[in-house]
């Protein structure tokens, strides 16, 4: 079947058909499908060889940012919803708009987007493989914003991708930090700790009891 945004892991996946039987619905029959992503099933009304036309569950998922700055891990939220939702473009300019949002987190507020994005690799905060991710969103937000509507739309495929690179950015600038400043905390409070030694009850000394 046409690959769709699964609505468990929210991921635009393709899903494996497994079982379908006719004549249920009208004309139309039932078939299960799971998400070949992360595992989980959809039932589909549809044809026995035609593509679904209505499916169940459709609830679209949005996707949490632990560590993230709540303002800008609601917007990250937001964009993989209108990912979810089918809408490209909504996605693909919030996820600039995060981009740009990290740059003001970190104190890059002057100038623009392009100039912000360059700031934060100037500053150590992503690397050269990041910084040229970061462009990518840019390119797309940019092209969203001021692009010609009779051109070829932005598709779900194209803004899954910068999806993933926003959600890599985040992943680099605080999840990966925070982690390791947890497991680091964690080291240093087992290297504090006294180390207890060994005692023996009272009234015991070594020798033979007699």
């Amino acid at each position: 079947m046409t690959a769709l945004n699964c609505p468990h892991c929210g991921v635009r996946s393709h899903f494996t058909h497994h079982y379908h039987q006719d004549g249920r619905i009208g004309e139309y029959g039932t078939s299960l499908f799971t998400c070949d992503e992360c595992g989980l099933p959809i039932a589909a009304l549809r044809e026995y060889d035609g593509e679904p036309i209505k499916y169940w569950p459709t609830k679209v998922s949005g996707k949490t940012f632990p560590d993230v700055p709540t303002p800008i891990a609601a917007t990250a939220n937001e964009a993989h919803l209108c990912l979810g939702a089918g809408s490209p473009r909504g996605a693909v300019a919030l996820a600039r708009a995060v981009v740009e949002s990290v740059a003001k987190d970190k104190g890059i507020h002057k100038g623009s987007v392009q100039s912000k994005i360059d700031g934060l690799h100037q500053k150590g905060h992503i690397s050269d493989a990041m910084a040229e991710a970061a462009h990518e969103i840019r390119f797309a937000g940019n092209e969203v914003a001021h692009g010609d509507l009779v051109a070829e739309p932005l598709n779900i495929g194209d803004a899954t991708g910068i999806i993933r690179l926003m959600d890599t950015i985040l992943e680099r600038v605080y999840q990966e930090p925070a982690e390791v400043a947890r497991i680091r905390a964690d080291r240093e409070e087992r290297k504090a700790k006294p180390v207890e030694e060994n005692s023996e009850p009272d009234g015991y000394s070594e020798g033979p009891p007699f």
